[in-house]
């Protein structure tokens, strides 16, 4: 502490550790150890019930396989091109690497169906982009 302000301000310092020297778990009196004002602050700071705090809706079955289909749709059209549009592989690359790292990411979280589904198209793209490099 810097005393040249004439603060009379003192720090202390609390043990907050789980065990003790000897590996022995700490007798732990934390309402104890406290300060008052720590005290104060956790009574005056209530947390709201559970049920009040909102709920995000649950992304369906349908959501998550229509955004498959749709990205799996869109890395094709860039595979092969279509009208007025030439084809273009490192965009469609891109999109393929981006339902590459969906499937990693929700593996083990997804319906027998989804993950068949996921795994099938991922392949099949990536199948189309080492065809079309050639």
């Amino acid at each position: 502490m810097n005393d040249s302000e004439g603060s009379s301000k003192t720090m202390r310092v609390v043990d907050r550790r789980r065990f003790t020297e000897d590996g022995m778990p700490r007798q732990d009196d934390s309402a104890a150890q406290a300060t008052p004002q720590q005290q104060e602050e956790t009574a005056e700071t209530p947390q709201p019930p559970p049920a009040e705090r909102p709920v995000e809706p649950a992304a369906t079955s349908e959501d998550f396989l229509e955004l498959v289909a749709m990205l799996a749709q869109q890395a094709e059209i860039m595979l092969v091109g279509a009208e007025d549009l030439p084809a273009q592989p490192l965009q469609a690359k891109r999109l393929i690497d981006y339902l590459g790292a969906v499937e990693t990411k929700t593996q083990g979280n997804l319906s027998t169906q989804e993950a068949q589904l996921l795994s099938n198209l991922v392949f099949q793209l990536r199948t189309m982009y080492v065809q079309a490099s050639r």
